[in-house]
Order: C-alpha cells, then structure tokens, then sequence
C-alpha cells in the first residue's frame, strides 16, 4: 500500500515547485503525482464567459468523485489515467496522462484537503506557509505567461475568489498539517529536511 502525501497552501505559495523537486533519487523511493487542478470539472458546454464566472477556488469546481477513485485505485496498487486540463480555455483538454502506482503519492493542489472522502485516502500532509503578497506576485507572473491573462484581471481573481476561498478551505490545514515549510524560502533551503521526513515515513511504512 502507498503513501499519500497531500501538499497544501495557497495559490502560488511554491507546492509545484516543491513537487517537482522531489524526485525518486531524492526519496529512495518510487514517486506518484497527482495534482487536483487536474481535475477541475469540464465545463465545455458553457460559454467561455459563463466558464470565466466560474469560483475555480471553490470546491464544487473539482470533481473529486473521480479524484477519490483514481487516489483509491492508486493506493491499491493499480494505474490510473489521469485527466489533462487545459487552463487558457477552462476545459480538459481531451488527453489524459498514465499514473503509475507507486511507493509514494503527492497530491499537490490548493483544495487537496477540501473534500472529506479525499481527506480519508491522505495518511500526511505538507503545509507550504508562504506570506500571501509574495503569492500574489507568483500568481500575476504565472498567470500572465502561461494562461494569457493580465495583472488587472489576476488580481480581481485573487480579490474576490483566491483569497477568500483559501481563508475558508484551506488556510485551517496549517494548524493540522504534519510538516509545516516555508514557501517564500529558495526550494534548496526546505527540500533536504522535507527529503529527510518523507525518507523516514517510507522507512516506518516498510517496517510494518
């Protein structure tokens, strides 16, 4: 049985970079990504401006009926076919990505603790404590390369629906997590002791 590992914080707070950091040489171990954003609900049959009203920071965004099945299939030992969003048009793109078990699974998204069934398959959780200005400035400059979007339009987001949510969903889960790490610190100075405590739980776990 894997893993499950979910890393939490706000939007831009670090969580991706943290995740793409962790690589098996890092842990000794075989590593499983699932990312919630992955799975925001297709909303092909609205409009693109009825799609852009959209809360994606709330909950009711992701489908986690399929995101429970595919963490469950995978904690069980079975591959899954992840699906592909594509973040420009607020649909899934069509594609999907194979996801091979593994001895670890990092669910890395900002509402990955969100859903209660989902809480249940999470043995751990990483809390990434990033000052919420500095995510903002992250979010202006991602959003604006990658989706297309400008500064104006990034901070009416974050205003009215980033901001608030994660008050609501998620900024809770930093009293509860297991490891809490500072996001506004370069990835080199917290991602030897984040190795060094996953390296230890896969050590208990094979021990049992």
């Amino acid at each position: 049985m894997s893993i499950v590992v979910a890393i939490v914080g706000a939007s831009g707070s670090g969580k991706s970079h943290l995740v793409a950091s962790l690589t098996p040489e890092i842990l000794g171990a075989t590593v499983a990504v699932v990312r919630v954003d992955d799975y925001y609900r297709d909303l092909a049959h609205l409009s693109f401006e009825d799609r852009d009203a959209i809360n994606f920071d709330h909950p009711e965004a992701i489908e986690f009926e399929r995101l429970v099945d595919d963490l469950a299939s995978l904690r069980s030992g079975e591959e899954v076919q992840t699906p592909v969003y594509d973040f420009t048009q607020h649909t899934r793109s069509g594609l999907s990505q194979s996801v091979p078990p593994a001895d670890i699974i990092l669910l890395e998204g900002v509402l990955a603790m969100s859903d209660s069934a989902t809480c249940k398959l999470v043995d751990y959780t990483i809390f990434v404590d990033t000052p919420l200005e500095l995510c903002l400035a992250r979010r202006i400059d991602r959003d604006a390369a990658q989706r297309g979007r400008s500064e104006a339009s990034v901070r009416d987001f974050w205003e009215t629906r980033a901001e608030p949510m994660f008050a609501q969903f998620v900024a809770p889960w930093l009293s509860e997590a297991d490891l809490v790490i500072d996001g506004s610190q370069t990835i080199a100075d917290e991602l030897s002791r984040v190795g060094d405590w996953l390296q230890a739980l896969i050590q208990d776990h094979q021990s049992l």
